[in-house]
């Protein structure tokens, strides 16, 4: 007796399952985050999105909601008034919101970043910083992350503000910009350089500080609802209270600032991966729905752009990976200077495959994708802002090639190779 073939079924026939995407895989990798972040939240959130990109303002609605939920204080202990969410479900939650609206949650994570630093700092410090961060997740309070700087060029241990001592603390005037959040934010976290010392600090200040002030200045081609302003400080005091956080300048080598570029590195890459599954899941419905007549087919039927779409999907799954066991290891207690350069590595390969991958979406949609009709222009225009996140690629880049290296290596930018020319002026 011969093998018997299968009857062939006609496409008429087959019965057709929806397909689940690729969220049988997000769900594999990532805590559920839905008690934190409830998909009726999320929801709202994705409502305001394309109105805050046009009008160039975050959506004040959506972040009514946030506050309503406890975002603010999602990372702060339980014992301290707050979620007590590990780094995985911030990341989470911040995967979440970037799907919703990349803007407003790239912005939020300024504040993630900052209330994460801070309990980093009272785990390994148990100092009075336990009062700013109950204050924080009790009062909804939202903190603006003013760490960016004309002229520093991506530091993040270092600060361009030269503070003075005073009585009762510091005087502080210049700038502080992008800074996400500024004129809605009630607190503004920020670093500073002491006057004629080799000193950094960092400080909250409460956003009606007499001498501090928002000046509207964001007008940028994406993340436009970030509400990344300037904070301007003239003559500013800075109590000594409020300073929670000391170093020498330059110095990245301090397990709290490890933890807090971790931090940032992880919650800000998973806020771009949203990105990236807000603009696969709207290319999944654009292709199904263009027919290509002389084919006969839709485009997702196509093998080309399956292909297409298949090669960035594994780049994004892998970035994916990588992010969500990082966040893990840092809540199992790993060690944050073993874990930076793995983390800045994340980072760093966010950069190429995000953008790479929403731009394959695009082009695989074709000519409809680029017109506002779409959510994938806005998408696209958003995921361009990754590229300029501190520590930047030029830095990252310098910093794990020296690691790899064995030298000594610093997140700073050092094109001068201060090593090399101490041996130049030693005569070696």
């Amino acid at each position: 007796m011969g093998i018997m073939k299968p009857a062939l079924i006609s496409d008429d026939t087959r019965p057709r399952v929806e397909p689940a995407g690729l969220s049988a895989c997000f769900e594999a990798i990532w805590p559920d985050v839905s008690g934190l972040l409830p998909p009726e939240a999320v929801a709202a959130v994705a409502a305001g999105a394309a109105t805050a990109d046009s009008e160039g303002r975050p959506c004040r609605d959506s972040l009514e909601v946030l506050r309503a939920l406890g975002w603010p204080g999602l990372p702060v202990p339980v014992k301290l008034l707050g979620g007590g969410a590990s780094l995985a479900q911030c990341c989470a939650a911040q995967r979440a919101l970037g799907a919703a609206d990349p803007a407003l949650a790239i912005a939020l994570n300024m504040h993630l970043f900052s209330v994460g630093l801070m309990v980093e700092h009272w785990k390994r410090r148990a100092d009075v910083s336990w009062l700013l961060l109950e204050a924080i997740a009790s009062q909804g309070r939202i903190v603006a992350s003013a760490f960016a700087e004309p002229h520093l060029g991506g530091s993040v241990s270092r600060s361009t503000l030269r503070a003075r001592r005073s009585p009762g603390g510091f005087r502080l005037s210049g700038l502080k910009r992008p800074c996400s959040l500024a004129a809605e934010a009630d607190l503004v976290c920020f670093q500073m350089q002491v006057e004629g010392e080799d000193e950094v600090l960092v400080a909250l200040l409460p956003t009606d500080a007499p001498g501090l002030t928002v000046q509207r200045s964001w007008d940028a081609m994406g993340m436009r609802g970030s509400g990344s302003e300037t904070v301007r400080f003239d003559d500013c005091l800075v109590p000594d209270e409020l300073i929670y956080y000391r170093a020498p300048a330059g110095q990245d080598d301090d397990e709290i600032l490890a933890a807090g570029v971790i931090w940032f590195s992880l919650t800000s890459t998973a806020c771009y991966l949203g990105v990236a599954q807000a603009a696969m899941d709207s290319a999944r419905a654009t292709l199904a729905g263009s027919r290509i007549n002389h084919l006969a087919a839709t485009r997702d039927r196509l093998p080309s752009y399956q292909g297409a779409i298949g090669d960035h999907t594994g780049a994004l799954l892998t970035l994916e990976s990588a992010c969500a066991s990082l966040a893990a290891l840092m809540g199992q207690g790993g060690s944050p200077q073993a874990l930076l350069p793995m983390c800045l590595a994340v980072k760093q390969q966010a950069m190429e495959v995000v953008p790479n991958a929403i731009a394959a979406a695009i082009e695989a949609c074709g000519g409809m994708a680029y017109s506002r009709s779409l959510p994938l222009e806005r998408l696209w225009r958003d995921a361009q802002a990754i590229r300029f996140h501190p520590p930047t690629r030029a830095s990252t880049r310098q910093y794990l090639g020296r690691v790899a290296l064995g030298l000594p290596a610093q997140l700073d930018l050092d094109e001068a190779a201060p090593q090399l020319e101490k041996l130049d002026e030693s005569g070696r």
